[in-house]
């Protein structure tokens, strides 16, 4: 679970502008073709680590799969690891923890890739190394500048402003000048010599949601209350944070258009507390929290434990069964698919599940193994939910790799 610290005391900061629009993706009405086009997914392989370096894999609006396509369009590979990506203004982001550089694997193209996001030709590539940061005022040690470390989470208003964050914190990177500041109070793990924190930090960026000129985030852990926090584009701390009433941990975050959150938490291990929590972002409160019957943990993955499609929220909690849970009626269905029954050698979730709600498609991505030194072409599951009952519309065998990211295009428009 990637968690980071933040805190503001203040809740009364600017409120939303700009919070119309299409959350910091392309120009509102432009509609972009090839790996761009808003009909096809992109699915992002972490890969086995030791074995090979990530991929990715493209389904397009016909159906038709092509794996490995950004190797087969520039002729190198992603970085080791690749963790989460992103479609801005025309540009895919790549993110990739590239930490790890067997000798026997071809060196990737490193931890950030900017890519054009309709031919994958790629632009512009950072190493970890040109993504160190300045050393935190709070911390110890004799270096001016610190390295990232474990990749997780990426999100992008522009090209100055590219929100990713990794095992210390949240930082705001421009990639026309090459600086990479980290986010006002975000550095907070003890391994790292400062901070009375142990184990955890606190906040997710689990499903990092823009709306506008925003990003929201959560809060959550041993050491903080659950809460939703507000960053402005441009500024390196927290805008905003409103207390969230119920839940230790966070599984997602969902827009559900451009004027409201659905904020997914839940409780430790063997409690059982499940919460959705509705956040009106023009007012800046908490319409409705209900408790649901169906746990909805993320796990220890980094994509949201939730998933919006019309009336319905999507979760599998890590298991190879996916529940629903109306937002209507909150009546529970907590084995509306079994995946074993459409593929029997499925025995591991990779990433969570992803929705599309344009189609009503939901994606699936499950292996027979899971271990970061055993390679396993996994299957994705394609579910056509527009109905009472799931119909599996696409099996697709052998394309991907340990997928860590699965992105219908049309939620980058």
């Amino acid at each position: 679970m990637m968690l980071w610290a933040a805190c503001s005391e203040d809740s009364g900061k600017d409120g939303p502008e700009g919070s119309g629009g299409n959350g910091g993706g392309n120009e509102p009405g432009e509609t972009l073709g090839g790996y761009a086009d808003p009909d096809g997914v992109l699915i992002l392989n972490g890969g086995s680590r030791p074995n090979e370096n990530g991929s990715l894999t493209y389904i397009a609006p016909d159906g038709t799969v092509e794996a490995d396509v950004y190797k087969r369009v520039n002729g190198t590979e992603l970085g080791n690891d690749a963790a989460d990506l992103y479609m801005c203004d025309g540009k895919l982001y790549i993110l990739c923890d590239d930490q790890l550089h067997p000798d026997d694997l071809p060196v990737g193209d490193g931890a950030l890739i900017i890519a054009d996001a309709v031919t994958l030709k790629k632009e512009k590539v950072f190493t970890c190394g040109q993504l160190q940061f300045p050393r935190p005022p709070e911390t110890n040690g004799e270096s001016e500048y610190m390295q990232v470390m474990s990749l997780k989470n990426i999100v992008v208003m522009d090209e100055e402003n590219i929100y990713f964050s990794d095992a210390q914190g949240l930082f705001r990177f421009n990639s026309k000048t090459g600086e990479n500041v980290i986010v006002k109070g975000s550095y907070a793990l003890a391994n790292q010599g400062s901070s009375v924190h142990n184990l955890e930090a606190i906040v997710s960026t689990r499903g990092m949601a823009v709306i506008g000129d925003r990003l929201y985030s959560c809060a959550s852990g041993f050491w903080t209350s659950t809460k939703l926090l507000e960053f402005v584009k441009g500024k390196d701390e927290v805008n905003r944070e409103l207390e969230l009433p119920k839940g230790n941990f966070i599984s997602g975050i969902c827009k559900n258009g451009d004027h409201e959150l659905i904020v997914g938490t839940c409780g430790r291990l063997g409690e059982g507390s499940n919460f959705l929590h509705f956040i009106d972002l023009d007012t800046w409160t908490i319409t409705q929290t209900k408790a649901i019957g169906s746990e909805i943990s993320a796990e220890f993955r980094d994509s949201p434990g939730i998933t919006l499609c019309g009336d319905h929220i999507y979760h599998a909690a890590g298991s190879t069964t996916v529940g629903r849970t109306s937002i209507k009626t909150w009546k529970p269905e907590a084995a509306y698919i079994d995946t074993t029954a459409d593929e029997p050698t499925a025995r591991y979730l990779n990433c969570n599940v992803a929705a599309d709600p344009e189609k009503q498609y939901l994606y699936v991505a499950v292996s027979q193994e899971y271990a970061e030194n055993v390679p396993s072409p996994g299957n994705i599951l394609v579910y056509d939910i527009s109905g009472d009952e799931p119909k599996l519309v696409q099996n697709i065998a052998g394309k991907t790799s340990y997928p860590n990211g699965i992105y219908p295009v049309s939620q980058f428009y």
